[in-house]
């Protein structure tokens, strides 16, 4: 009888020491954020709005060139909302013209227009804290835009 209570007792005491050591940390792969040079081309933005412009029945215009994408964000009013995809279409086909190694976004989405503003005034203004969180922003938008 003293065996097996002896043996019980043994046997829970290096359990109970084995379950006080320090657990080994296992290391995990996460990625170290770096930022990188984000390239904001302010002229070719203001091209993009001005083709944007020159397109019948837009009315105001907005545009970001980030990296290799340009987004661009229009206002149609009016009877010129009846033929709204067929102007976004020639917006984009216009803007693109001569810029094929840059994707086009186009866009006519009222809010999205009012978060493109903000972002091109921040660029403009060069009041961009932060180059990642501006990225961010865009691809965001360019999301949206996508449905």
């Amino acid at each position: 009888m003293k065996k097996p209570l002896l043996f019980l007792l043994i046997s829970l005491l290096v359990m109970a020491t084995a379950g006080c050591q320090p657990q080994k940390k296992v290391e995990q792969n996460q990625p170290k954020s770096t930022v990188q040079a984000v390239a904001v081309d302010t002229q070719m933005a203001e091209e993009a709005k001005k083709t944007a412009k020159s397109v019948t029945g837009v009315e105001e215009a907005t545009a970001v060139v980030l990296d290799q994408k340009i987004t661009t964000a229009i206002k149609v009013t009016g009877f010129n909302r009846l033929k709204l995809s067929t102007i976004k279409k020639e917006v984009a086909k216009k803007i693109s013209l001569g810029h094929d190694e840059y994707s086009v976004h186009v866009t006519s989405d009222k809010k999205l227009f009012t978060q493109l503003q903000e972002i091109e005034k921040q660029i403009t203004e060069k009041n961009v804290k932060n180059n990642a969180d501006l990225k961010k922003k865009l691809e965001k938008i360019n999301e949206a835009m996508k449905g």
